[in-house]
Formats: C-alpha cells, sequence, structure tokens
C-alpha cells in the first residue's frame, strides 16, 4: 500500500479497505485560458469561425503544465454524449458545430447487433477509439442510452434552423440525416417498448461494458437510499435520461411521418416517471435518481437518493403542466440547499445520502456543465437569481482552478477545489476495487462549451 502519512484522511464506507493513495505532482496553470480558444483547440481549428470546420469537440484535454501525466490523457478522443452536449450548449453561436458532430456520429450509427460494442441499429456510440484487438469492449462502444435522445434533439435542431440539412448525405453511408434521424428514432421508441415500466433504461450485454450507460457512468453512481449500490443483473432507469428521451419524442414529432407514435410514446413515458420515480416525503418530495429492479422480487423499486440528476428535469418538458408549480419549486429549493450547495455549484449527490463523498466522483464532486443545464431549468421556470447564482459559482470555480475542469471538489466552503491525488480502495461487498478519489480532467468540453455560453450571455 502506497500512503503518504501527510495525506488527509480518506472517508471509508462500511466494507471498504485502503489500497493506495498516489499524491500527483499536479502544477497550477499560471494564467487562466481562454475559453473560445480552448474551444477552438477541442475542435482542432485555429479560430472560432471555422469551429465545426474539423469536426466534434473531442471530450478533454490537458494542460501544457501537466501532459506527462498519463492518468490526465484518457479523454482525449470523440464521445457521442459529450460531442452532442457541447455542440448543443454553443448551439446559437456555432451551428456548424451541430451539422459536424450529428453528421460524424451518423457515420458511425449502429447498423447490427454486437453485443462486444453493445452496439444496435439505429444507436449512437458512446466512446470513438481506434480498435483494440485484445481489448474487452469493441470499437466504437455504443453503451449509452442517452447520446441517442441527445441525437435526435441536435438533428432535429439543425433541421429546424436549416430544412436542408435533413438532404445531407451521411459521409460513409448510404443515406441521409434524415434517414440516420429516423434511425435513431427507432431505437428510442423499441428501447421504451422494451421495457417493462415503460422507461428509458440501461443493462450492458457486454459483462465488461459500463453498468451505468448515463452520463453519471461509474459502477456506483447510482445506489439506494442505504447506499446499496443499484442492481446491475437487471435493466436501471436514470431520471435525467427520461427527460431527455421525452423531449427528443416531442422535438422530433414534426419531423416524422406517424407523429402519434411519438406523441403516445412520450405520454406513456411522462407517466411512468410520474409512477415511478417521485418520491414522496414529509419534506416536500424529491425525483429518484433511478430505478432498478429488486434481485429477488423483480419488483420496480426506485433509487430513492437525492442526487443532481433531478434538476435537469426543470429544463424539461416533463415539467411543463401547471399543476406541477410547486414540484418545480420544491426542486430548486431542494438542489440550492445547504445539503447540495458547495463553492462550486450543486453536488452530484447530497452531503445527507450515504455514499457522499466530497471528490467522489459522481457522488459529491460539482460538475459545471450539470449546473449548468440545471441553471438554464431555473432560468425557463423563473427562477433567474438561482441561475444567476449557480452560474457564477461554475465561472467562479473555473477562475479559481485556472482550468475548466471536468469537476471540482464538493467540501466545505473553503477547502481545496482541484484533488491532487489519486485513492484507490479495496470493497469486500462488492469484491471489487474502486477509485474514489481523482483528479478531474484540466480542460473539459463540457466545461469549456458552459464557460463560452455563460460569457456570451453575460455579454448581450
Amino acid at each position: 500500500m502506497e500512503v503518504d502519512a501527510l495525506c488527509p484522511p480518506v472517508e471509508l464506507l462500511p466494507g471498504e479497505r485502503l489500497e493506495a493513495v498516489r499524491e500527483l505532482d499536479l502544477q497550477d496553470p499560471e494564467t487562466m485560458p481562454d475559453a473560445l480558444d480552448e474551444l477552438c483547440k477541442l475542435t482542432g481549428v485555429e479560430r472560432p469561425e471555422e469551429i465545426g470546420l474539423n469536426g466534434p469537440a473531442v471530450a478533454a484535454r490537458v494542460t501544457n503544465q501537466n501532459a506527462d501525466e498519463p492518468a490526465l490523457r484518457l479523454y482525449e478522443v470523440v464521445f457521442g454524449r459529450d460531442s452532442l452536449t457541447v455542440a448543443l450548449l454553443v448551439g446559437d453561436l456555432f451551428p456548424r458545430l451541430i451539422e459536424t458532430t450529428v453528421l460524424y456520429l451518423a457515420g458511425i450509427q449502429g447498423r447490427e447487433f454486437n453485443a462486444l460494442r453493445e452496439e444496435e441499429p439505429g444507436r449512437i456510440a458512446h466512446e470513438i477509439r481506434d480498435p483494440d484487438p485484445n481489448g474487452l469492449w469493441g470499437f466504437p462502444y455504443y453503451g449509452a442510452v442517452d447520446a441517442t435522445p441527445l441525437f435526435i434533439r441536435a438533428a432535429v435542431r439543425a433541421i429546424e434552423r436549416r430544412p436542408k440539412f435533413a438532404a445531407t448525405p451521411v459521409p460513409g453511408r448510404e443515406g441521409t440525416v434524415s434517414n440516420a434521424l429516423a434511425a435513431a428514432i427507432g431505437w428510442l421508441l423499441r428501447r421504451l417498448a422494451q421495457d417493462e415500466f415503460g422507461l428509458l433504461s440501461h443493462h450492458r450485454v457486454n459483462p465488461h461494458g459500463l453498468e451505468n450507460q448515463v452520463w453519471k457512468d461509474s459502477w456506483d453512481s447510482m445506489s439506494l437510499a442505504d447506499g446499496t449500490v443499484c442492481n446491475h443483473k437487471a435493466p436501471v432507469a436514470s431520471v435525467e435520461a427520461q427527460a431527455l428521451a421525452y423531449d427528443a419524442l416531442i422535438e422530433a414529432a414534426a419531423h416524422h411521418p406517424n407523429p402519434e407514435v411519438l406523441l403516445e410514446a412520450a405520454a406513456r413515458l411522462e407517466r411512468a416517471v410520474e409512477k415511478y420515480l417521485w418520491i414522496d416525503d414529509s419534506e416536500g418530495g424529491f425525483y429518484a435518481i433511478g430505478l432498478d429492479r429488486d434481485p429477488t422480487s423483480h419488483a420496480p423499486r426506485p433509487l430513492a437518493t437525492r442526487a443532481s440528476n433531478m434538476g435537469w428535469l426543470l429544463g424539461s418538458r416533463l415539467l411543463d403542466s401547471p399543476e406541477h408549480v410547486e414540484r418545480r419549486r420544491r426542486l430548486v429549493e431542494l438542489l440550492l440547499s445547504d445539503e447540495f450547495l458547495a463553492d462550486g455549484g450543486i453536488r452530484t449527490l447530497s452531503a445527507r445520502e450515504q455514499r457522499f463523498r466530497p471528490r467522489a466522483y459522481h457522488n459529491g464532486n460539482v460538475w459545471g456543465f450539470d449546473n449548468y443545464l440545471i441553471s438554464l431549468g431555473c432560468a425557463a421556470r423563473g427562477f433567474r437569481d438561482e441561475a444567476q447564482e449557480l452560474q457564477r459559482r461554475v465561472a467562479a470555480s473555473c477562475r479559481a482552478t485556472r482550468r475548466f475542469p471536468e469537476f471540482v471538489a464538493g467540501g466545505e466552503s473553503g477547502t481545496e477545489l482541484i484533488a491532487r491525488r489519486i485513492v484507490d480502495v479495496y470493497d469486500r461487498g462488492y469484491q471489487m476495487n474502486n477509485r474514489i478519489e481523482q483528479p478531474p480532467q484540466e480542460i473539459q468540453g463540457w466545461t469549456v462549451a458552459t464557460m463560452v455560453a455563460i460569457e456570451h450571455s453575460s455579454a448581450h
């Protein structure tokens, strides 16, 4: 075990054993980089007016000071979810980036069933790397359920802005953007129909694939109130993925030959979210992070933990109904309460939850893009002061760290924002190693796009 006696204490959960703590010699950047310059680098161009000419944004890059640290260089490739999110966040400024991202991902859209890659017809790829003949995954790897709804929304947005885009040929494929959109819609409808509870669920078919195939894709990001990790041996549904799917169906209906099919599917999904994911409690209630199946009875089991995921519903049509006015207010009050709010913004997991740790990847850190999306929902619902405060905290954390970090720590006010060590534990209960602390990617595409969007909106 490699442990420095000067390290601050490591918080262990029951059944965990500390394996290693490795301090990293991270160098802080001397100056704050420019967000627009970084967006150019992530999209492979030299000037802002060229953004979109060289394809989609890669997920992240490393500052020059830390370019020799391998742990920080894992994500300098295209991820479907990340690239689509970046394109949508800055779509008003750079609409060409949406088009080039849609075309790129349509060119590798799933065409067959392949368990190693988790490929399915119409499915949008999650991670695009060179194939590894000795790897446990095949590439492109398709293990995400939210990339396809994001693709649908991006394609619809591009088509509505420029209708001729629908007829654009997809590179390397026999078909157009319109065909790719239809295939993605078909995948989403099939996935919803296959779930016995009517939700958009994920369940890996590659035994070595991602357990959680949503943006919080670490294995322990979804848990029950007692801290037990969700049952990955059966389908699991994450609440924010339902919002993405619902909005994709509504937005795509106008571009579908049978719009009533999409609207009916959206209505079923809305009912399922209310039935299975809303948790009534004495404090006013909340949306569970998701739903799994009881390992014994296979009955639906809400994952009744309070997480930032519910904040995405504020910006979704799922909560448009006037009868949800108080529910929207409840979500805003909860997410901006002390149990969630840290210096950098809303934590990924409430500090009251069993698996909360202030520097856990998806169980305590604060993610800038997550907060920005929640802020947009707040603003859309009339909570403008709250929206501005979240954006202020995201921008302040970037300036304080002189980075555009993947996340900042969700600890007490005044504590260090950037983790500078890697902490590994062994979990006896799950019989596996778990990395419970690590530094963020320093220049994260989501965060860069968030800052570009914030700076542009504040300038106008």
